[in-house]
């Protein structure tokens, strides 16, 4: 994270210039350009999201729909926004009605394997010009409060989900996406210990105490390590083990995972990385 003077503002488009870590790429721009305002979402765009993040789980009942989607706007957030943090030169005080959003099917290819998938586009609402100052944590977590908080009293209203569960959701993804630009740019210790500070505030609503970094060593039969990675340890739960295609299963780091089987899980998924690799 580069420091700035904090008296200072600087165009908007300067914070922007160094996220290549991001992806996709946030735009800028006073227009919205088919992206909506994430804290004054229509309701009928909320029900036109809730189906999309469904697309590939036509038995999803609503609160699982609403666990996606405010997991879905949460790494939205938090990949772009983060880069800015983490690999660049902090994240500019820009007000949470400036922050826009947008669904967007994508083509992705890994190995053999290649498949459509849904992710959201982030548009900031306001001019590269404007010049704004980087925040500081405390900063970053009003913000990212502001930004979720209108869409949580929206979903909590249409399928009744808990407040406190997407709120666990929310810091759930702030701390993914804080991670996963951190591996990018080499910071990840940083990285952490950032995501950490915005997220375990006392009395904040993204505070609990099951979200955490774990750090997965992968070693050999003298018992030397061969390989090491960091993980995010969800607080909450996306609720998939409700869709038919879960069979019942959790995902790898979900909460309502047992620690031991969690990590076993990881391991497996370092070891298959160092083979192919290999």
């Amino acid at each position: 994270m580069t420091a700035i003077d904090a008296t200072t503002g600087l165009p908007l488009q300067h914070f922007l210039a160094p996220l290549s870590a991001a992806d996709p790429y946030p735009s800028v721009g006073e227009d919205r350009a088919g992206h909506e305002a994430i804290t004054t979402l229509p309701p009928a765009v909320i029900d036109t999201w809730m189906s999309e993040v469904a697309h590939n789980h036509p038995d999803m009942e609503a609160k699982t729909r609403a666990a996606y989607l405010i997991g879905h706007i949460a790494w939205t957030f938090g990949i772009n926004l983060g880069a800015m943090r983490v690999a660049g030169h902090g994240l500019p005080d820009i007000d949470a009605a400036a922050l826009a959003a947008a669904p967007q099917w994508y083509h992705w290819e890994e190995g053999e394997e290649s498949g459509e998938s849904l992710r959201f586009t982030l548009r900031l609402l306001a001019s590269p010009d404007a010049a704004h100052r980087a925040l500081d944590a405390d900063g970053i977590r009003a913000l990212v409060v502001a930004a979720h908080a209108p869409l949580i009293e929206a979903l909590f209203a249409m399928t009744q989900l808990g407040r406190s569960a997407m709120w666990r959701l929310v810091a759930d993804g702030v701390a993914a996406s804080w991670l996963s630009v951190g591996k990018r740019v080499g910071r990840e210790a940083e990285a952490m210990r950032d995501a950490n500070a915005i997220i375990h505030a006392p009395g904040s609503p993204l505070a609990n105490k099951q979200i955490s970094f774990v750090e997965i060593v992968v070693r050999d039969e003298t018992q030397q390590p061969m390989a090491c990675e960091w993980f995010r340890a969800r607080g909450g739960c996306c609720r998939y083990y409700t869709t038919e295609k879960s069979a019942g299963e959790y995902c790898t780091t979900c909460v309502l995972r047992p620690a031991e089987s969690r990590d076993q899980r990881l391991q497996d998924y370092v070891m298959d990385k160092l083979r192919t690799s290999a």
